[in-house]
């Protein structure tokens, strides 16, 4: 029987009393496999992001990582599990006052008692794992977009986390570093039997390297499936997110009760 990392069983969540933002959401994420979901923008992907890692709690449903619902247990416990995970933000999120080597050693100073020595080897590791070697003392107003999004991969990694979440990786890459994340996040997939959360908007190079996805729209999952499933899908708002279509069940307005007369009124 396939083990699953994380399980999501009938959860709602709301930020606002007048707006569920997911809605009796089912999700299953297999160990070692990547998993995306994708959807429209607001459609609840980041915030399924959270709930995961602990940042936010369900209204309702279970959120359980690692075999522990994050309701039942403490935040020490909690604290222990984000150990266990690795997350790229969606624009690298550097620190930008401090070097390529401490930015990757940061999470190894929080969290380990390891020697200096040892920490920046460990720091060499990474930044070759993705193609950096030599960037160690630059600073990050030095480096490319693409540059910038593989030392925070780097830093992500540098627990070696069981579980990695990615939020949109791919946002703002050329064709080439677009294409060299992606090819990163399958190597330590493969590699490092690692569990991989996918949360983008890029079809074509989700495609070629998801094992499973997830299709949202207006808080739901809509359809799922492996990559070529989903391809094959007959499913309204799938086919008009994986051809860009301007109209179709995805919608671009903001849902809300108020009109724009009622706002020009006030």
């Amino acid at each position: 029987m396939q083990q699953n990392v994380v399980e999501l069983e009938n959860l709602n969540f709301s930020y606002s009393e007048d707006r569920l933002l997911l809605k009796n959401i089912n999700l299953n994420i297999a160990k070692g496999k990547i998993t995306a979901i994708m959807g429209g923008s607001g459609s609840g992907k980041t915030t399924i992001l959270r709930l995961i890692s602990g940042q936010i709690k369900p209204n309702q449903g279970k959120v359980k990582v690692f075999e522990n619902d994050l309701s039942k247990i403490s935040i020490k416990q909690i604290h222990d599990i984000r150990k266990r995970l690795g997350l790229l933000f969606q624009f690298g999120a550097l620190f930008t006052d401090i070097n390529v080597t401490q930015n990757v050693a940061f999470p190894l100073l929080e969290h380990t008692n390891l020697s200096k020595k040892l920490i920046n080897k460990i720091v060499a590791m990474k930044l070759e794992a993705v193609g950096l070697t030599g960037t160690q003392n630059l600073m990050p107003n030095q480096l490319s977009g693409g540059m910038a999004r593989r030392v925070a991969l780097a830093r992500a990694i540098a627990l070696d986390p069981e579980l990695m979440l990615y939020d949109e990786p791919f946002t703002g890459l050329d064709p080439i570093s677009l294409n060299t994340t992606a090819m990163l996040i399958k190597k330590l997939s493969t590699s490092l039997n690692q569990t991989a959360i996918l949360v983008t908007h890029d079809i074509a190079v989700t495609m070629g390297i998801a094992d499973y996805m997830y299709f949202m729209a207006n808080g739901e999952i809509i359809a799922e499936g492996t990559p070529q499933q989903i391809k094959e899908t007959s499913n309204p708002a799938v086919r008009q997110f994986i051809n860009g279509e301007i109209t179709g069940p995805f919608q671009y307005k903001y849902a809300t009760k108020n009109s724009y007369q009622q706002y020009l009124e006030q």
